[in-house]
């Protein structure tokens, strides 16, 4: 994996992860030594001497690896967010992800851009000397944790422990170590409608936690709500509230990116997300000049709109139908966009 591909993940992982947002994924590069493409990711030395700070680091670089690893090699692109309890997707339908062992939750639940291959995921980072065997065993543990059922009924998921070592040029063990366990948990068959909503939910979840930290609350908190209603009149009151919040959002789009909608999103630097919505080319020049490395991040438009109405097939339709790609912007396969905001290469601008 390149490391733009885990910086993009850390991006992303540290805007959807429930808590204070911060530039964690800026001095990535910083720490590594230079072996070039293709080649082993080494520090040049150890994470930190206290065991403290060994353990913080090497949980936090832990997920932004397995992240990156999980969408290169399982297609992964939408990730819901676990914290301390039970996840509703879908009341009406009663799909929700459900606790079925007490401790710390797995990381996330995860699907393809195609709507399929649902996927409970826990990262574990280590330090450890003999290698990660330890940590993916704690790993496994806690993604076993939780079933997603819908009526009543276990979906047949896989499950994945993912467990890094890391190696260090000077001072610590030399080879980096990442290693995988992967089975497939059997469940019942249920509708394909619930199947869809299912989807949908998780799709929503990923969403509102990329957009609440960068300036959307309100959408956000409106496309988490539809989650939550029990009863159609709700739903149908719900996803007209949600449709007047959705056009009232302000919506950006990229000079010099032909390939790129309208999108809904805002701009992160190192220091983390720029809560002021009206930054103008000049304030985005004067970022890039301060080695701020501001990128704006965004979802297009038009795949939250789908995600509010509940449309499976428009969203296999728009994240699957089209191949996108920039010479600069950064495609997620979930509608998600990471676009370096470089001056003469990349603003942004308002529609």
């Amino acid at each position: 994996m390149a490391v733009s591909e885990i910086e993009d993940a850390g991006i992303r992982e540290v805007l959807q992860t429930p808590g204070a947002t911060y530039g964690a994924w800026s001095f990535l590069d910083a720490l590594l030594t230079a072996t070039g493409p293709g080649t082993p990711f080494v520090f040049k030395e150890p994470l930190g001497q206290a065991r403290e700070v060994k353990v913080a680091l090497s949980g936090l670089f832990g997920r932004f690896v397995a992240r990156a690893y999980l969408e290169r090699y399982f297609n992964l692109s939408i990730f819901a967010h676990l914290g301390s309890r039970s996840l509703l997707l879908d009341g009406r339908r009663r799909i929700e992800i459900v606790r079925r062992a007490r401790g710390d939750l797995p990381d996330w639940v995860a699907c393809t851009a195609n709507l399929a291959s649902l996927t409970v995921a826990e990262a574990k980072g280590c330090h450890d000397s003999g290698g990660p065997a330890k940590a993916l065993a704690r790993a496994w543990t806690q993604a076993q944790r939780i079933d997603v059922t819908a009526r009543g009924k276990k979906v047949t998921l896989k499950r994945i422990a993912v467990a890094t070592r890391w190696g260090a040029a000077t001072s610590g063990p030399a080879d980096p170590h990442l290693s995988v366990q992967d089975p497939e948990d059997e469940g019942e068959p249920i509708e394909p409608d619930d199947k869809d909503a299912l989807f949908v939910g998780l799709l929503r979840q990923h969403i509102a936690n990329l957009i609440a930290p960068l300036g959307h609350q309100e959408l956000a908190s409106s496309l988490r709500q539809l989650a939550r209603d029990r009863f159609q009149r709700t739903v149908d009151r719900d996803i007209a509230d949600a449709r007047a919040v959705f056009h009232a959002t302000p919506i950006r789009e990229v000079d010099g990116g032909s390939a790129i909608d309208g999108l809904v999103g805002g701009i992160v630097t190192r220091a983390g997300p720029v809560t002021d919505s009206n930054v103008v080319a000049a304030d985005q020049e004067v970022l890039a000049r301060l080695n701020l490395r501001p990128v704006f991040v965004g979802i297009e438009r038009e795949l939250v709109g789908a995600a509010i109405e509940g449309e499976a097939a428009t969203v296999r339709e728009r994240l699957t139908g089209v191949s996108r790609g920039d010479e600069v912007a950064r495609f997620d396969r979930a509608g998600g966009w990471i676009i370096p905001l470089v001056p003469g290469q990349r603003t942004l601008r308002d529609v």
